[in-house]
């Protein structure tokens, strides 16, 4: 079992980890997914693309922008792992999701 990080470099991502349950991270993670999937499922096709007010992300858009901040975050993880001298790429959340069109998939 790992023990959460003792250090945060940004105090913003600090308020996720310190929600993290102490245990085993893969068995925490497991039943994560299993409450998501059954969460999601439930949600009609109409209201996953319903926003709560105007500017404001749908459901698909939420889901989608943190499948694209793993992604994003999992490659810096990687380039840092192997010494990268080139700047990570910056990540603009709100053209990520206007761009993706996730209202569009299934």
């Amino acid at each position: 079992m790992r023990p959460r990080p003792l250090f945060i470099e940004n105090p913003e991502h600090d308020r996720y980890v310190s929600l993290v349950p102490d245990g085993d991270i893969e068995e925490i993670l497991g039943k994560q997914r299993t409450k998501t999937i059954t969460l999601l499922s439930s949600v009609s096709e109409e209201s996953a693309r319903k926003a709560y007010a105007p500017g404001k992300w749908t459901l698909k858009e939420v889901i989608g922008h943190m499948t694209d901040s793993e992604r994003v975050m999992s490659y810096r993880m990687l380039a840092i792992a192997r010494n990268e001298s080139a700047p990570l790429p910056a990540m603009d959340q709100d053209q990520y999701v206007s761009a993706a069109n996730f209202n569009k998939l299934s």
